[in-house]
């Protein structure tokens, strides 16, 4: 092999090695070109519920999952938008956390022309040999749907918005019945949208196809949501086994996840919103280390300068060759 032509194979093999050492950093997997899976490692860090923004998930892998209008039943609507997903677990618990852009932060619902920012994550309640629909599952393969609302979510932080905070020139000459029960049905039958003080700002919900969506029997979906510099950021937390027919999770074990996202301001509710298909979701026990979270941008300036390199190395042998 004369001179040239060895140093055009000592640049693409360091090519190669540049472009896997990206590939190794990033948990990305080639062999699946057709599956994005959402890796959630062992965090050794405590991961809070009330900081989306803390900084344990540096850890974690994020996967950039791309979303479109929702178009397959009525009410039809959404954009088009990229959600960034992040998960992790402490082997108790696992932990999905959404981050998108959105110029507005939107928390009021106390106007009929005012609806909340929200997000939701979707699992199947149990593994099949098919995969639900991504719209709201199927009779026959239901899913498990958490949650968030940034209205909740002030209602926490905030306290609860009443009709006098948003109409403080209305008058009530006499209502004697504000604590009588009998009054306020939706209260009185256990309805949870009804509920005076939330302790969460996501709620468990189940389906198992088109307007079947309910309350799950059983709230046990804890997490926090937060708006900084026109960015959402919100945390989804739950034991990784429940009792009840809810979604299921162990470590090495794989399941399906997507998400929706509503942007308020654009009049976004119900089935108008952006929606993902299902991706892969791996609880893994590999343990979370520092700088898991290798940005798109920095993967492409590392294989942007393989190529350089290799394509300098290849010149240098060819112009030695002619020598």
């Amino acid at each position: 092999m004369h001179s040239g032509a060895r140093w055009t194979v000592v640049g693409i093999t360091l090519l190669a090695l540049i472009a896997a050492t990206a590939l190794t950093l990033t948990d990305m997997r080639l062999a699946s070109s057709q599956t994005v899976t959402l890796v959630a490692k062992r965090s050794e860090l405590d991961i809070p519920l009330d900081d989306p923004f803390d900084g344990a998930w540096r850890r974690a892998n994020p996967v950039e999952a791309p979303l479109s209008a929702q178009n397959i039943t009525p009410p039809k609507g959404g954009g088009d938008r990229t959600v960034t997903a992040r998960a992790l677990h402490d082997g108790q618990r696992l932990y999905v956390l959404l981050e998108w852009e959105d110029d507005s932060q939107d928390t009021l619902v106390s106007r009929q022309t005012e609806f909340s920012d929200a997000a939701a994550v979707q699992f199947p309640v149990s593994e099949g040999e098919s995969v639900p629909s991504f719209c709201m599952g199927d009779p026959t393969a239901p899913v498990n749907v958490w949650q968030w609302k940034a209205a909740w979510q002030a209602d926490i932080d905030q306290g609860f918005v009443d009709v006098e905070d948003t109409y403080p020139d209305a008058h009530v000459d006499l209502y004697p019945f504000e604590d009588e029960e009998v009054f306020y049905p939706a209260r009185a039958v256990g309805n949870v949208f009804a509920r005076e003080h939330r302790t969460t700002p996501v709620d468990n919900l189940l389906a198992g196809s088109f307007g079947t969506l309910t309350q799950a029997p059983d709230q046990l979906v804890q997490g926090s949501g937060e708006w900084r510099d026109g960015t959402w950021r919100v945390l989804f937390a739950r034991d990784l086994s429940a009792d009840g027919d809810y979604s299921q999770f162990a470590e090495e074990e794989s399941t399906n996840v997507a998400f929706a996202v509503w942007d308020g301001a654009s009049g976004e509710r119900d089935g108008i919103k952006s929606v993902s298909q299902f991706l892969t979701l791996e609880v893994s026990p590999e343990v979370a280390e520092a700088g898991g979270g290798v940005t798109v941008w920095l993967i492409v300036l590392v294989v942007l300068g393989g190529t350089v390199l290799a394509l300098v190395l290849a010149l240098y042998g060819r112009q030695r060759g002619k020598g």
